[in-house]
């Protein structure tokens, strides 16, 4: 029997876990469709090591969500895909570069954007098809329902694995309460137009769908996945407040201008284990180069309230940026000394697309893409690691 709608998640193999990361995107997707009596299912193909061998369920159309990383195999799926039905891709890669993904993935529709509403419109024929088709963002987060969790293997949707920053055997979940970074972070493809407009969802809807979780699937652990977690202050605070009394641990990841004592007081009532910052460099001149809008005594200040307030400390940063020198990289480890985090990651620098900076490589010409882990990496991590327990 064929459906109405398949929603894929391409595979993700390049990721340590590929599916202890639900698509909470394809989720809210699918709950949109099913609200209109739409009949779809989900594929999750992210630990998948050969689409060719997949067989693929019969249906009028096929949703692939797409990110730069999974550019390729989108394409290699559109191609199995022309034979049973239309399909539409979207996602980050494609909202950014729309007429480029048209062009190289050749599926029927190219769609950016937050696509709930117009993939709805267009499955039921109250949107006529168009090569490329805007979605535009939704305004109001609190009209969509939750993610139809109930689509996906309970494998997609709980993790035991500890990736969530839980202890090993906790059953874990994500969840997402807002959408979009008002900031333009360089490097970042939220730095994008189509990406900066931030919106929050209603505190009381964030904590029915937590108290769900954990009477459904008996999560105990939540890993929040909002870009700024924080960002809203009051909206985080009520929030608290609430989580207090549902007894679950949750990591969340913010910027650290975004924090407060008695917001982090309010958050390790509320359960908050462990927040994630993002760093990148302990060298001013390089945060201005990346625009972060901060400076590193900021980031500082920041991650010892987080640690004042008895929550872990998990900081990211960012090797191999253009204009990068072996002093920005001294300053970052002299940082790392003070500010002593629980944990840290270091990534080389890639240039994504939407971006600022990949545009900027682009119109220069230079390759600036970097091996993850050659001798010069590994050298500055174990510096950085070192810096770290002094």
């Amino acid at each position: 029997m064929s459906r109405q709608v398949t929603l894929i998640n391409p595979p993700q193999t390049q990721l340590l876990l590929p599916r202890a990361y639900i698509p909470l995107g394809l989720g809210s997707l699918a709950a949109v469709l099913e609200e209109s009596s739409i009949d779809v299912e989900i594929l999750n193909l992210a630990d998948c090591a050969d689409i060719d061998r997949v067989e693929i369920p019969r249906s009028e159309w096929y949703g692939i969500s797409c990110v730069s990383a999974t550019l390729q195999s989108t394409k290699k799926l559109v191609s199995r895909l022309i034979e049973h039905g239309k399909t539409v891709v979207g996602g980050v890669h494609p909202s950014v570069l729309p007429e480029e993904t048209y062009s190289e993935v050749n599926p029927d529709v190219v769609m950016t954007g937050e696509a709930e509403h117009l993939f709805r419109d267009l499955v039921s024929e109250k949107a006529e098809s168009e090569p490329i088709m805007h979605a535009g963002l939704i305004q109001d987060l609190d009209s969509l329902p939750f993610p139809a969790r109930h689509l996906f293997d309970r494998r997609d949707v709980v993790d035991y694995t500890g990736i969530h920053g839980q202890d090993k055997g906790v059953p874990a979940t994500s969840v997402i309460t807002s959408r979009g970074c008002p900031f333009s972070c360089a490097f970042c493809t939220k730095g994008h137009p189509m990406f900066n407009w931030y919106r929050y969802r209603n505190a009381d809807l964030v904590y029915d769908e937590l108290a769900f979780l954990k009477e459904e699937y008996g999560v105990k652990h939540v890993r929040f996945v909002d870009d700024e977690f924080t960002l809203h202050k009051q909206r985080t605070a009520e929030l608290m407040r609430k989580m207090a009394d549902l007894d679950l641990s949750f990591v969340c990841i913010t910027r650290a201008d975004t924090l407060d004592s008695t917001l982090l007081s309010l958050m390790e009532k509320g359960g908050c284990t462990e927040v994630h910052i993002g760093v990148e460099t302990g060298s001013d001149r390089l945060l201005g180069l990346m625009n972060k809008q901060t400076t590193s005594k900021i980031l500082l200040k920041g991650v010892h309230m987080i640690k004042d307030a008895g929550i872990r400390v998990k900081t990211y940063l960012m090797v191999n940026y253009p204009g990068e020198t072996e002093e920005d990289r001294r300053l970052t480890v002299e940082w790392m000394k003070k500010a002593k985090p629980d944990k840290f990651t270091l990534s080389n620098f890639t240039p994504l697309p939407g971006s600022a900076t990949a545009a900027y490589i682009k119109q220069k010409g230079d390759g600036w893409f970097y091996p993850d882990e050659d001798k010069a990496f590994i050298e500055y991590r174990d510096k950085l690691r070192e810096a770290s327990r002094c």
